[in-house]
C-alpha cells in the first residue's frame, strides 16, 4: 500500500482511509507496508484481513500473520455457497536487515508449497495474493498446479492480458488505481467453479461514485497542502542547491536551436507541471519527476521553491545536461533520441496510448 518519496506517510494516511471505506476484506502485506502500517497506528496482527505466508517470526520461524483466509460466498439466485481461499505471498525488494525488528522473509516460492495443499483442501477456489516480479509469479504457477489464479503487483508493474499457466490465470493488477479488476465467477457442471478475470480502466469517461468522489477532492486539496509545506520547511532548512550546475534550461539552448525551441514552445511538454498543478500534485514526489527537468540529478530538479526554473520538460530532460554542449558545442554532442527515452515517463501506465512514431510528431525537431 505504500506511496513513495518524503511525503509518504501523508498520502498513506489518506489511502488508508480509502482502503477503509470500500471495505477491502484480505490484504497481502508487502515488505515496505509494515513501516508504513506502523506509522500509521496499524498493527497487522490485530486484524484478520492482513495475510502473508513467507512473513515469519525471527524467534519462532512461524508466520506472524496468518498465511491464507478463507472466504465464502454465494452466486446470483443461489443459497449455495462457494469457498474462496487467498493466500499472501511477498518478495523483498530491498536488502535492509529485519531481524532485530523482530521479523523475516522467507522464500516466497518455498513458502507457497508449504501451505497450498493445506489451503487446497479447504477451499473450491483457490487465489493466490503476490507482490513480486513478473518472472518470478510465473515460477509460482509453473511450480504449482493447485493455484487457480494470481492476482500480482510489484512496484510500478503495468498490468497486461491475463496468462494461463498450468492450472493457474495470471493477472497482473495495476497501481495507482487506474485498472479496477473483476472477477466473473460461473459454475459449471459437477460444480466446477469457472472465474474469468476483467480488468477495466478507470478514464475520465468512467463516472466516480458521488461520495467517494467528494472524498478523493477532500484528501488532494489537504495532501497537497502538506505536501506544500514539507517543500517550504525543506527550502528554509535544507542547504540551497549548489551555485553551479550542468543544467543552462531551454534559455541557454535557444539561441542555436531557435526552431526547435519553437516546438517545444508549443508542445504540451513546455508547460508540463501545469498539468500537474490542475490536479494539485506539483508537490507530489511520486508524480513531478516526469514533469520537470533533472529530477534525481546533481544540479537538476528539486522542488518548485529552489528549483523553480527547472519545472517542465525542457530539453536537457531528454538530451541530458547541455553545459558541457553549451561551452564546446562542436567537441561535445547531446544525446540523441530513440524510443526508449520516452518510455521511462511515458510507461503503460501513465501514457496507454502511447506510440513513438505518432508522438515524435507532435515534436520532431
Amino acid at each position: 500500500m505504500q506511496a513513495l518519496g518524503n511525503d509518504r506517510t501523508v498520502k498513506n494516511r489518506w489511502l488508508w482511509q480509502g482502503m477503509e471505506k470500500l471495505g477491502i476484506e484480505v490484504l497481502n502485506v508487502a515488505e515496505n507496508d509494515i513501516g508504513e502500517l506502523k506509522a500509521l497506528g496499524v498493527d497487522p496482527r490485530g486484524s484478520n484481513r492482513f495475510i502473508s505466508a513467507n512473513l515469519l517470526s525471527a524467534a519462532s520461524g512461524e508466520p506472524l500473520l496468518k498465511p491464507y483466509v478463507v472466504k465464502q460466498f454465494a452466486t446470483k439466485g443461489s443459497e449455495k455457497k462457494y469457498r474462496l481461499g487467498f493466500l499472501g505471498l511477498s518478495e523483498r525488494e530491498s536488502f535492509l536487515k529485519t531481524d532485530q525488528a523482530g521479523y523475516i522473509w522467507a522464500d516466497p516460492l518455498a513458502s507457497a508449497k508449504k501451505w497450498l495443499p493445506e489451503l487446497r483442501q479447504k477451499c473450491d477456489f483457490l487465489i493466490v495474493l503476490a507482490c513480486m516480479p513478473a518472472r518470478e509469479a510465473v515460477q509460482l504457477a509453473v511450480d504449482n498446479s493447485n493455484i487457480d489464479m494470481i492476482v500480482n503487483g510489484f512496484t510500478h508493474q503495468g498490468s497486461g492480458m491475463p496468462a494461463h499457466i498450468n492450472q493457474s490465470t495470471l493477472v497482473y493488477a495495476e497501481d495507482e488505481g487506474k485498472i479496477l479488476g473483476e472477477l466473473r465467477f460461473k459454475v459449471a457442471q459437477r460444480e466446477k467453479v469457472e472465474a474469468q478475470p476483467v480488468n477495466h480502466t478507470l478514464t475520465r469517461n468512467v463516472q466516480d461514485e458521488p461520495a467517494m468522489a467528494a472524498f478523493i477532492s477532500q484528501a488532494k486539496a489537504v495532501i497537497s497542502a502538506e505536501q506544500q509545506i514539507l517543500v517550504n520547511t525543506a527550502a528554509a532548512t535544507e542547504p540551497p542547491p549548489a551555485a553551479t550546475s550542468s543544467f543552462v534550461t531551454t534559455a541557454g539552448c535557444t539561441a542555436c536551436h531557435a526552431a526547435a525551441f519553437e516546438v517545444w514552445a508549443k508542445s504540451r511538454h513546455s508547460h508540463a507541471i501545469e498539468t500537474l498543478k490542475q490536479q494539485r500534485k506539483e508537490f507530489d514526489t511520486s508524480c513531478v519527476g516526469c514533469h520537470v527537468t533533472g529530477d534525481g540529478q546533481t544540479g537538476g530538479f528539486v522542488d518548485l521553491a529552489r528549483t523553480a526554473h527547472l519545472a517542465n520538460v525542457q530539453c536537457e530532460a531528454c538530451h541530458g545536461p547541455g553545459k558541457a554542449h553549451m561551452e564546446k558545442p562542436v567537441e561535445t554532442k547531446m544525446a540523441k533520441l530513440t524510443a526508449n527515452s520516452c518510455i521511462r515517463c511515458h510507461t503503460k501506465s501513465n501514457s496507454p496510448e502511447f506510440e513513438f512514431a505518432a508522438y515524435w510528431e507532435k515534436i520532431k525537431h
